[in-house]
């Protein structure tokens, strides 16, 4: 019986060592991370954006980089004359096209009244570098100058500008009263932009 157990006990021992002989697999690669180089950038310092670049395409012109205003009107026969001035306030050139659009507004939701200005003269387009203007001139007949009956006067806070070839618009203070109808000629009429 004793004889039994030694013999199991011997086995036992030589399948242990047969397992502990047997080559570990070796292990799979893993990259050094620590070992890559990394690029030093000194504490607090925040990566410039890119600059422009002046000789890529401009696009148009939009109401978020267009500072909208106008000169004083000044008289010129039966009108008011005054220049619509367009300055670029973004970071990039960009292109006006054309005319402005130029409507007539009351109250203070900015309700249109009458009809929108005649474009008058030839059409130009202007690429705005930034910090610089363009201007388009607005002719404004006085509403007096035409019957009651065929101008319908009434009174309005100031004209809603849209840039010419772009979108979006903003407020101009005109006070005074226009035409709500639509005379003939018109009453207002808006040249196409040109450099300032």
């Amino acid at each position: 019986m004793a004889g039994l157990r030694r013999s199991g006990a011997a086995i036992a021992l030589l399948a242990l060592a047969a397992g502990c002989s047997a080559p570990a697999p070796a292990p799979s690669a893993v990259p050094n991370i620590a070992a890559a180089p990394q690029p030093a950038i000194p504490p607090g310092e925040i990566a410039a954006p890119a600059a422009p670049d002046p000789a890529a395409p401009a696009g148009p012109c939009t109401g978020d980089t267009l500072d909208v205003s106008a000169t004083p009107v000044r008289p010129d026969g039966d009108a008011g004359v005054q220049e619509l001035v367009f300055r670029n306030t973004g970071p990039a050139a960009c292109v006006l096209d054309g005319y402005p659009g130029v409507s007539f507004v009351a109250g203070n939701e900015g309700t249109p009244v009458g009809a929108r200005a005649a474009i008058d003269g030839p059409r130009a387009q202007v690429r705005l570098e930034p910090g610089r203007a363009a201007t388009a001139t607005l002719r404004v007949t006085a509403t007096e100058s035409y019957p009651a009956r065929d101008c319908d006067p009434r009174e309005v806070r100031g004209i809603r500008v849209a840039p010419p070839g772009g979108t979006g618009g903003r407020f101009v203070p005109r006070p005074g009263p226009v035409c709500a109808a639509e005379p003939e000629p018109p009453q207002a009429t808006v040249a196409s932009v040109v450099a300032r």
